[in-house]
């Protein structure tokens, strides 16, 4: 009698389907509750760490200024500003020594006073560079099959400001420095951001023959273009290939001239007529464009 009392008092402590069922209903709500706060922690995270990068760009771009009284060329050309090679060297190529990559800037040996274009795509430039590579772009990828497997970056630079062609297309030598931009340093965008999941994202080192999409960004439009059906899968085939984008909740994150990073959102006012393929863009007064022509004196309201 005493052991069958003492196995009815076992089995009761033990738990019913339902309440099993009630249980894992429970924790099914609780992950549907902490997942989005944890993917918001993540991105936040992802933001700060990606604004961190563009901060370290911007202190370098300084550094250089002061160094060459200019700021880096975003495609070099030879003095004249008769030789453009493609592919060539580009401006993050020349940023290098600033940001603690002497030993890869020695590797490539770049011979800037005579450039004689880039080598093809090689060991060195398909090395792995956090700096240019924002977090939250998903893409695990070292290299930018779009663009001769170079080595894969999520920045790209405002063509205005440091050209080549950067008044109309017929003068290539001639890159502003922070202290000659017309409308100021804070009023000006040098460098912004391009994913790799709606758009070709960039490299890091190089011009690409393939397009300038490769180094430059370009206002068009508008920020973001949507187009996750129909990505440009190559460097040529879509005008977005230009456009300024990232993978960030609701904009991209740029550096002004002043050093200074922001967060722009998609909602920024831009010239509905333009288009990215347009260089200059379109000098008409929208916050976007004002952002970023050095020398429009439209005042910025963004």
């Amino acid at each position: 009698m005493i052991q069958l009392l003492s196995r009815r008092r076992h089995a009761a402590r033990g738990f019913t389907l339902i309440e099993l069922l009630v249980v894992i209903a429970i924790i099914a709500i609780l992950i549907g509750l902490l997942l989005p706060a944890v993917q918001k922690v993540r991105e936040a995270a992802s933001r700060m760490k990606c604004q961190n990068n563009l901060k370290q760009m911007g202190l370098a771009c300084h550094m250089y200024n002061d160094q060459n009284n200019k700021l880096p060329a975003g495609w070099v050309t030879n003095a004249a500003g008769t030789i453009a090679p493609s592919p060539g060297w580009s401006w993050s190529l020349l940023l290098l020594p600033f940001m603690e990559q002497q030993n890869m800037y020695n590797t490539i040996s770049p011979d800037i006073l005579t450039p004689g274009g880039a080598p093809a795509t090689n060991a060195a430039f398909q090395t792995p560079m956090p700096l240019f590579r924002c977090p939250s772009d998903p893409s695990s990828s070292i290299i930018n099959p779009a663009l001769q497997s170079y080595g894969m970056s999520n920045y790209v630079i405002n063509r205005e400001v440091v050209g080549p062609g950067r008044l109309d297309g017929s003068n290539l030598a001639n890159a502003l420095s922070i202290q000659t931009i017309p409308d100021g340093s804070s009023n000006t965008i040098i460098i912004g951001e391009r994913d790799s999941v709606r758009n070709i994202g960039a490299v890091w080192g190089v011009r690409s023959s393939v397009t300038s999409a490769s180094f430059e960004g370009r206002p068009g439009p508008g920020l973001n273009p949507l187009n996750p059906a129909n990505p440009p899968s190559n460097g040529t085939g879509n005008a977005q290939r230009l456009a300024f984008n990232s993978q960030h909740t609701g904009g991209a994150n740029f550096l002004l001239g002043d050093g200074s990073v922001r967060m722009i959102t998609n909602s920024i006012a831009a010239d509905p007529t333009d288009v990215w393929t347009n260089f200059p863009a379109n000098k008409t007064n929208f916050p976007l464009q004002n952002l970023i022509h050095p020398n429009d004196g439209n005042p910025t309201t963004e």
